[in-house]
Protein backbone atom coordinates (compact mmCIF):
# COMPACT_ATOMS: atom_id res chain seq x y z
CA UNK A 1 0.00 0.00 0.00
CA UNK A 2 1.30 3.44 -0.86
CA UNK A 3 2.28 5.65 2.02
CA UNK A 4 -0.08 8.51 2.86
CA UNK A 5 1.69 11.79 3.55
CA UNK A 6 0.64 15.36 4.24
CA UNK A 7 -0.08 17.28 1.04
CA UNK A 8 1.90 20.37 0.18
CA UNK A 9 0.73 23.26 2.29
CA UNK A 10 0.71 25.78 -0.55
CA UNK A 11 -1.11 23.64 -3.11
CA UNK A 12 -4.86 23.51 -2.56
CA UNK A 13 -5.18 20.97 -5.38
CA UNK A 14 -2.85 18.45 -3.74
CA UNK A 15 -5.55 16.18 -2.28
CA UNK A 16 -8.74 16.69 -4.26
CA UNK A 17 -11.33 13.93 -4.65
CA UNK A 18 -11.05 12.09 -7.95
CA UNK A 19 -14.32 13.50 -9.45
CA UNK A 20 -13.27 17.09 -8.76
CA UNK A 21 -9.77 16.48 -10.15
CA UNK A 22 -11.29 14.97 -13.29
CA UNK A 23 -13.64 17.94 -13.64
CA UNK A 24 -10.80 20.48 -13.39
CA UNK A 25 -8.66 18.60 -15.91
CA UNK A 26 -11.60 18.37 -18.30
CA UNK A 27 -12.31 22.09 -17.87
CA UNK A 28 -8.65 22.91 -18.51
CA UNK A 29 -8.60 20.85 -21.71
CA UNK A 30 -11.95 22.24 -22.79
CA UNK A 31 -10.81 25.85 -22.43
CA UNK A 32 -7.67 25.14 -24.42
CA UNK A 33 -9.66 23.51 -27.19
CA UNK A 34 -12.26 26.29 -27.17
CA UNK A 35 -9.57 28.93 -27.57
CA UNK A 36 -7.98 27.06 -30.46
CA UNK A 37 -11.30 26.35 -32.18
CA UNK A 38 -12.70 29.87 -31.97
CA UNK A 39 -9.55 31.55 -33.22
CA UNK A 40 -8.29 35.04 -32.67
CA UNK A 41 -10.70 37.97 -32.34
CA UNK A 42 -9.22 41.29 -33.32
CA UNK A 43 -9.96 44.69 -34.78
CA UNK A 44 -7.54 46.01 -37.41
CA UNK A 45 -8.16 49.72 -38.01
CA UNK A 46 -7.26 51.37 -41.28
CA UNK A 47 -4.05 53.11 -40.22
CA UNK A 48 -3.92 55.14 -43.40
CA UNK A 49 -7.29 56.76 -42.71
CA UNK A 50 -7.18 60.51 -41.98
CA UNK A 51 -9.63 59.81 -39.14
CA UNK A 52 -6.89 57.96 -37.22
CA UNK A 53 -5.06 60.25 -34.78
CA UNK A 54 -1.33 60.63 -35.47
CA UNK A 55 1.22 62.62 -33.51
CA UNK A 56 4.99 62.49 -32.98
CA UNK A 57 5.31 58.99 -34.37
CA UNK A 58 2.33 57.69 -32.39
CA UNK A 59 -0.99 56.52 -33.79
CA UNK A 60 -4.50 55.77 -32.57
CA UNK A 61 -5.22 56.03 -28.85
CA UNK A 62 -1.57 56.79 -28.09
CA UNK A 63 -1.64 59.80 -30.40
CA UNK A 64 -5.02 60.94 -29.08
CA UNK A 65 -3.79 61.02 -25.48
CA UNK A 66 -0.55 62.68 -26.55
CA UNK A 67 -2.49 65.43 -28.36
CA UNK A 68 -4.58 66.00 -25.23
CA UNK A 69 -1.40 66.16 -23.15
CA UNK A 70 0.22 68.67 -25.51
CA UNK A 71 -2.87 70.90 -25.36
CA UNK A 72 -2.74 70.83 -21.55
CA UNK A 73 0.95 71.69 -21.60
CA UNK A 74 0.02 74.68 -23.77
CA UNK A 75 -2.49 75.86 -21.17
CA UNK A 76 -5.80 74.29 -22.26
CA UNK A 77 -7.77 72.76 -19.35
CA UNK A 78 -8.33 69.00 -19.44
CA UNK A 79 -11.99 68.76 -20.40
CA UNK A 80 -11.93 71.28 -23.29
CA UNK A 81 -8.81 69.54 -24.61
CA UNK A 82 -10.48 66.12 -24.41
CA UNK A 83 -13.67 67.30 -26.10
CA UNK A 84 -11.77 68.96 -28.95
CA UNK A 85 -9.62 65.93 -29.70
CA UNK A 86 -12.41 63.38 -29.29
CA UNK A 87 -14.57 65.33 -31.74
CA UNK A 88 -11.71 65.74 -34.21
CA UNK A 89 -11.05 61.99 -34.42
CA UNK A 90 -14.59 60.70 -33.89
CA UNK A 91 -14.06 59.27 -30.43
CA UNK A 92 -17.20 58.96 -28.28
CA UNK A 93 -17.95 61.53 -25.57
CA UNK A 94 -21.10 59.90 -24.23
CA UNK A 95 -21.68 58.43 -21.73
CA UNK A 96 -19.24 60.24 -19.45
CA UNK A 97 -17.26 57.02 -18.87
CA UNK A 98 -16.05 57.26 -22.49
CA UNK A 99 -13.77 60.07 -21.27
CA UNK A 100 -10.80 59.03 -19.15
CA UNK A 101 -10.37 60.42 -15.66
CA UNK A 102 -8.05 63.46 -15.73
CA UNK A 103 -5.55 62.21 -13.13
CA UNK A 104 -2.87 60.61 -15.33
CA UNK A 105 -2.85 63.25 -18.06
CA UNK A 106 -2.82 66.06 -15.51
CA UNK A 107 0.14 64.47 -13.72
CA UNK A 108 2.02 64.06 -17.01
CA UNK A 109 1.31 67.68 -17.94
CA UNK A 110 2.99 68.73 -14.69
CA UNK A 111 6.01 66.40 -14.85
CA UNK A 112 6.43 66.25 -18.61
CA UNK A 113 6.32 62.99 -20.54
CA UNK A 114 10.02 62.02 -20.14
CA UNK A 115 9.87 62.49 -16.37
CA UNK A 116 6.54 60.64 -16.34
CA UNK A 117 8.18 57.68 -18.06
CA UNK A 118 11.01 57.74 -15.49
CA UNK A 119 8.52 57.80 -12.59
CA UNK A 120 6.48 54.99 -14.15
CA UNK A 121 9.66 52.95 -14.62
CA UNK A 122 10.50 53.41 -10.93
CA UNK A 123 6.96 52.29 -10.10
CA UNK A 124 7.53 49.17 -12.18
CA UNK A 125 10.84 48.52 -10.41
CA UNK A 126 9.16 48.92 -7.01
CA UNK A 127 6.50 46.43 -8.11
CA UNK A 128 9.15 43.89 -9.10
CA UNK A 129 10.97 44.30 -5.78
CA UNK A 130 7.72 43.91 -3.87
CA UNK A 131 6.82 40.74 -5.75
CA UNK A 132 10.27 39.24 -5.31
CA UNK A 133 10.11 39.87 -1.56
CA UNK A 134 6.64 38.39 -1.38
CA UNK A 135 7.43 35.27 -3.39
CA UNK A 136 10.58 34.53 -1.40
CA UNK A 137 9.00 35.17 2.00
CA UNK A 138 5.50 33.77 1.62
CA UNK A 139 5.15 30.73 3.92
CA UNK A 140 5.21 27.26 2.33
CA UNK A 141 5.81 28.39 -1.25
CA UNK A 142 8.31 26.24 -3.17
CA UNK A 143 11.72 27.73 -3.87
CA UNK A 144 11.07 27.95 -7.61
CA UNK A 145 8.18 30.40 -7.07
CA UNK A 146 10.69 33.27 -7.02
CA UNK A 147 11.15 32.84 -10.78
CA UNK A 148 7.62 34.18 -11.27
CA UNK A 149 9.03 37.67 -10.84
CA UNK A 150 10.57 37.34 -14.31
CA UNK A 151 7.10 36.84 -15.75
CA UNK A 152 6.03 40.05 -14.03
CA UNK A 153 9.09 41.88 -15.35
CA UNK A 154 8.57 41.04 -19.02
CA UNK A 155 4.99 42.30 -18.86
CA UNK A 156 5.99 45.58 -17.20
CA UNK A 157 8.42 46.51 -19.96
CA UNK A 158 5.83 48.84 -21.48
CA UNK A 159 6.45 51.31 -18.66
CA UNK A 160 9.73 52.43 -20.22
CA UNK A 161 7.92 53.66 -23.34
CA UNK A 162 6.38 57.09 -23.66
CA UNK A 163 3.70 55.63 -25.89
CA UNK A 164 2.47 53.19 -23.27
CA UNK A 165 2.70 55.42 -20.21
CA UNK A 166 0.02 57.52 -21.90
CA UNK A 167 -2.35 54.52 -21.74
CA UNK A 168 -4.24 54.62 -18.46
CA UNK A 169 -4.62 50.84 -18.12
CA UNK A 170 -0.84 50.34 -18.21
CA UNK A 171 -0.25 52.45 -15.11
CA UNK A 172 -3.42 51.25 -13.36
CA UNK A 173 -2.47 47.60 -14.02
CA UNK A 174 0.98 48.18 -12.55
CA UNK A 175 -0.61 49.65 -9.42
CA UNK A 176 -2.92 46.62 -9.14
CA UNK A 177 0.15 44.38 -9.35
CA UNK A 178 1.86 46.44 -6.65
CA UNK A 179 -1.23 46.31 -4.43
CA UNK A 180 -1.38 42.51 -4.67
CA UNK A 181 2.29 42.21 -3.75
CA UNK A 182 1.84 44.54 -0.76
CA UNK A 183 -1.49 43.09 0.42
CA UNK A 184 -1.49 41.63 3.91
CA UNK A 185 -4.79 41.29 5.80
CA UNK A 186 -3.20 42.49 9.03
CA UNK A 187 -1.59 45.50 7.32
CA UNK A 188 -3.87 46.55 4.44
CA UNK A 189 -2.86 50.22 4.24
CA UNK A 190 -0.06 49.98 1.67
CA UNK A 191 -2.26 47.98 -0.70
CA UNK A 192 -5.09 50.43 -0.05
CA UNK A 193 -2.88 53.35 -1.07
CA UNK A 194 -1.87 51.59 -4.30
CA UNK A 195 -5.49 50.82 -5.15
CA UNK A 196 -6.49 54.41 -4.37
CA UNK A 197 -3.90 55.64 -6.88
CA UNK A 198 -5.09 53.10 -9.46
CA UNK A 199 -8.74 54.11 -8.96
CA UNK A 200 -7.82 57.74 -9.49
CA UNK A 201 -6.51 56.76 -12.93
CA UNK A 202 -9.07 54.18 -14.09
CA UNK A 203 -12.51 53.45 -12.67
CA UNK A 204 -12.34 49.82 -13.85
CA UNK A 205 -10.10 49.14 -10.82
CA UNK A 206 -13.17 49.38 -8.54
CA UNK A 207 -13.77 45.56 -8.41
CA UNK A 208 -10.34 45.08 -6.82
CA UNK A 209 -11.13 47.61 -4.09
CA UNK A 210 -14.46 45.87 -3.44
CA UNK A 211 -12.73 42.46 -3.25
CA UNK A 212 -10.21 43.67 -0.67
CA UNK A 213 -13.06 45.28 1.27
CA UNK A 214 -14.96 41.99 1.31
CA UNK A 215 -11.87 40.21 2.65
CA UNK A 216 -11.65 42.79 5.44
CA UNK A 217 -15.33 42.18 6.19
CA UNK A 218 -14.77 38.43 6.34
CA UNK A 219 -11.86 39.05 8.74
CA UNK A 220 -14.05 41.43 10.81
CA UNK A 221 -11.28 43.99 10.62
CA UNK A 222 -13.55 46.99 11.07
CA UNK A 223 -10.80 49.57 10.68
CA UNK A 224 -9.88 48.12 7.30
CA UNK A 225 -13.56 47.86 6.34
CA UNK A 226 -13.94 51.54 7.20
CA UNK A 227 -10.87 52.38 5.14
CA UNK A 228 -12.13 50.54 2.07
CA UNK A 229 -15.59 52.09 2.42
CA UNK A 230 -14.04 55.56 2.70
CA UNK A 231 -11.95 54.87 -0.38
CA UNK A 232 -14.98 53.78 -2.43
CA UNK A 233 -17.01 56.78 -1.23
CA UNK A 234 -14.19 59.18 -2.15
CA UNK A 235 -13.95 57.52 -5.54
CA UNK A 236 -17.71 57.87 -6.08
CA UNK A 237 -17.53 61.58 -5.23
CA UNK A 238 -14.63 62.09 -7.62
CA UNK A 239 -16.45 60.15 -10.34
CA UNK A 240 -19.53 62.32 -9.87
CA UNK A 241 -17.43 65.47 -10.37
CA UNK A 242 -15.91 63.88 -13.47
CA UNK A 243 -19.35 63.02 -14.86
CA UNK A 244 -20.58 66.57 -14.23
CA UNK A 245 -17.52 68.08 -15.95
CA UNK A 246 -17.89 65.85 -19.01
CA UNK A 247 -21.63 66.60 -19.23
CA UNK A 248 -20.99 70.35 -18.99
CA UNK A 249 -18.38 70.23 -21.78
CA UNK A 250 -20.35 68.08 -24.24
CA UNK A 251 -23.67 68.19 -26.05
CA UNK A 252 -26.38 65.61 -26.87
CA UNK A 253 -25.16 65.54 -30.47
CA UNK A 254 -21.70 64.25 -29.54
CA UNK A 255 -20.84 60.70 -30.54
CA UNK A 256 -22.00 57.99 -28.13
CA UNK A 257 -20.05 54.85 -27.35
CA UNK A 258 -21.07 51.37 -28.45
CA UNK A 259 -22.13 50.16 -25.01
CA UNK A 260 -20.55 47.56 -22.76
CA UNK A 261 -22.28 44.29 -23.35
CA UNK A 262 -19.97 42.82 -25.94
CA UNK A 263 -20.61 39.15 -25.05
CA UNK A 264 -17.34 38.31 -26.77
CA UNK A 265 -16.83 35.11 -24.83
CA UNK A 266 -13.70 33.18 -23.94
CA UNK A 267 -11.69 34.19 -26.96
CA UNK A 268 -12.35 37.86 -26.32
CA UNK A 269 -10.48 37.35 -23.05
CA UNK A 270 -7.69 35.30 -24.64
CA UNK A 271 -7.28 37.90 -27.37
CA UNK A 272 -7.06 40.73 -24.82
CA UNK A 273 -4.30 38.93 -22.92
CA UNK A 274 -2.40 38.10 -26.09
CA UNK A 275 -2.46 41.65 -27.44
CA UNK A 276 -1.49 43.33 -24.15
CA UNK A 277 1.22 40.96 -22.89
CA UNK A 278 4.69 39.85 -23.91
CA UNK A 279 3.11 37.00 -25.88
CA UNK A 280 2.33 39.20 -28.87
CA UNK A 281 6.09 39.69 -29.41
CA UNK A 282 7.39 36.19 -28.74
CA UNK A 283 4.70 33.60 -29.47
CA UNK A 284 1.91 32.77 -31.92
CA UNK A 285 -1.68 33.25 -30.85
CA UNK A 286 -2.29 29.57 -30.18
CA UNK A 287 0.29 29.72 -27.37
CA UNK A 288 -2.03 32.05 -25.46
CA UNK A 289 -4.86 29.51 -25.72
CA UNK A 290 -2.67 27.10 -23.76
CA UNK A 291 -0.75 29.37 -21.39
CA UNK A 292 -3.69 31.47 -20.17
CA UNK A 293 -5.74 28.52 -18.81
CA UNK A 294 -2.58 27.09 -17.25
CA UNK A 295 -1.91 30.43 -15.55
CA UNK A 296 -5.43 30.52 -14.10
CA UNK A 297 -5.00 26.95 -12.84
CA UNK A 298 -1.72 27.91 -11.17
CA UNK A 299 -3.38 30.83 -9.39
CA UNK A 300 -6.18 28.51 -8.26
CA UNK A 301 -3.62 26.11 -6.80
CA UNK A 302 -1.99 28.77 -4.62
CA UNK A 303 -3.55 28.29 -1.20
CA UNK A 304 -3.70 31.29 1.12
CA UNK A 305 -5.12 34.78 1.06
CA UNK A 306 -2.78 36.21 -1.58
CA UNK A 307 -3.30 33.26 -3.90
CA UNK A 308 -7.06 33.48 -3.45
CA UNK A 309 -7.04 37.26 -4.02
CA UNK A 310 -4.90 36.93 -7.14
CA UNK A 311 -7.10 34.17 -8.55
CA UNK A 312 -10.31 36.12 -7.93
CA UNK A 313 -8.84 39.25 -9.52
CA UNK A 314 -7.88 37.27 -12.60
CA UNK A 315 -11.18 35.40 -12.75
CA UNK A 316 -13.23 38.55 -12.21
CA UNK A 317 -11.56 40.46 -15.02
CA UNK A 318 -11.75 37.41 -17.28
CA UNK A 319 -15.52 37.35 -16.75
CA UNK A 320 -15.72 41.10 -17.42
CA UNK A 321 -13.77 40.76 -20.66
CA UNK A 322 -16.01 37.89 -21.77
CA UNK A 323 -19.34 39.52 -20.89
CA UNK A 324 -18.96 43.30 -21.05
CA UNK A 325 -15.99 44.20 -23.24
CA UNK A 326 -16.25 44.90 -26.93
CA UNK A 327 -13.58 43.53 -29.26
CA UNK A 328 -11.94 46.95 -29.47
CA UNK A 329 -11.62 47.21 -25.67
CA UNK A 330 -8.50 45.03 -25.81
CA UNK A 331 -6.45 47.58 -23.82
CA UNK A 332 -8.38 46.39 -20.73
CA UNK A 333 -6.05 43.41 -20.74
CA UNK A 334 -3.28 45.63 -19.42
CA UNK A 335 -5.05 45.67 -16.06
CA UNK A 336 -4.20 42.01 -15.44
CA UNK A 337 -1.31 41.19 -17.80
CA UNK A 338 1.43 42.05 -15.24
CA UNK A 339 0.23 39.40 -12.77
CA UNK A 340 -1.62 36.74 -14.78
CA UNK A 341 1.43 34.68 -15.70
CA UNK A 342 2.61 34.37 -12.10
CA UNK A 343 0.23 31.43 -12.01
CA UNK A 344 2.20 29.73 -14.78
CA UNK A 345 5.00 28.93 -12.32
CA UNK A 346 2.58 26.93 -10.16
CA UNK A 347 0.80 25.20 -13.05
CA UNK A 348 3.07 22.11 -13.35
CA UNK A 349 2.60 21.21 -9.68
CA UNK A 350 -1.13 21.86 -10.02
CA UNK A 351 -1.45 19.48 -12.99
CA UNK A 352 0.70 16.88 -11.26
CA UNK A 353 -1.55 17.04 -8.20
CA UNK A 354 -4.70 16.68 -10.30
CA UNK A 355 -3.27 13.70 -12.21
CA UNK A 356 -2.22 12.10 -8.94
CA UNK A 357 -5.72 12.48 -7.53
CA UNK A 358 -7.21 11.10 -10.73
CA UNK A 359 -4.89 8.11 -11.14
CA UNK A 360 -4.03 7.34 -7.52
CA UNK A 361 -6.84 8.59 -5.28
CA UNK A 362 -5.98 8.64 -1.61
CA UNK A 363 -2.25 8.83 -2.31
CA UNK A 364 -0.35 12.08 -1.82
CA UNK A 365 3.24 13.14 -1.59
CA UNK A 366 5.27 15.04 0.92
CA UNK A 367 5.55 18.80 0.58
CA UNK A 368 9.19 18.55 -0.43
CA UNK A 369 8.25 16.52 -3.49
CA UNK A 370 5.81 19.09 -4.89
Amino acid sequence: MAQIATPAGWNRLAALPRPLAALLLALLAGLMLLGTAEGRKTVNPNLSSPAIAKAEGMIGDHALYLKILRKMEAGTPYYPAVVEEHRAYHYPLRPFAAVRLPTLTTALSITGLPAGVAIASLLGLATLVAWRRRLTREPDLPAYSRFAVMLVAVNLGQLVSGQWVLIHEVVAGTLIALALALYRPERPWAAMAAIAAALAIRETVLPVAILFGLFALIDRDWRAVGGWIALVVAFAVGLAFHAAAVTAATSPTDLAGGGWLGLGGWNNYISFVYKTSILRFVAPYWAATILVPLSLLGWLAWRGRLGTAGFLVQLGYAAAFMIFARTDNDYWGMLIAPTLFIGLVFAPAAIAALLRSLLHPGVSVSPAAV
